[in-house]
């Protein structure tokens, strides 16, 4: 199976062969991830399958707290409204009318140049000339 990589900040050499890996410059390399992978059991308490008691008897009591202290943090967020001083300054600074609306490009005026019309005439003969040379080509 061939696989293509579509990676656009790949910078490939087409001359190069094919076992040479692709050099990037040093400011686009990745930087893997180090640190501890979120254990099963936390997954698990998080889905509701297992109990908060019985992932802390494992060795996930560290997660376990981390995760009460981010969904107390997330609560504490819920519960924050705008103060009135601000919504009130906030509703003086909106424009008092309306903004009009952009009228339809089909109902908008049109006004015709002669710069403008010599133009589409002269696209207009072209276009016929080549359908005209077409169809007597075409005989």
């Amino acid at each position: 199976m061939m696989q293509d990589n579509l990676d656009p900040r790949e910078y490939r050499n087409p001359s190069a062969p094919k076992g040479d890996a692709p050099v990037r410059p040093i400011t686009d390399r990745e930087v893997p991830l180090t640190g501890q992978q979120t254990p099963t059991a936390i997954h698990s308490w998080l889905d509701g399958e297992l109990s908060e008691s019985a992932v802390r008897q494992s060795d996930a009591s560290r997660d376990v707290d981390f995760w009460l202290r981010l969904d107390r943090e997330v609560q504490v967020r819920r519960q924050m409204t705008t103060p009135a001083h601000l919504y009130e300054r906030i509703m003086e600074a909106l424009p008092t009318a309306a903004p009009a609306v952009a009228e339809p490009w089909y109902n908008r005026s049109f006004t015709l140049t002669p710069a403008v019309a010599i133009a589409a005439a002269a696209g207009a003969l072209a276009i016929g000339v080549a359908v005209g040379a077409t169809v007597l080509h075409a005989r």
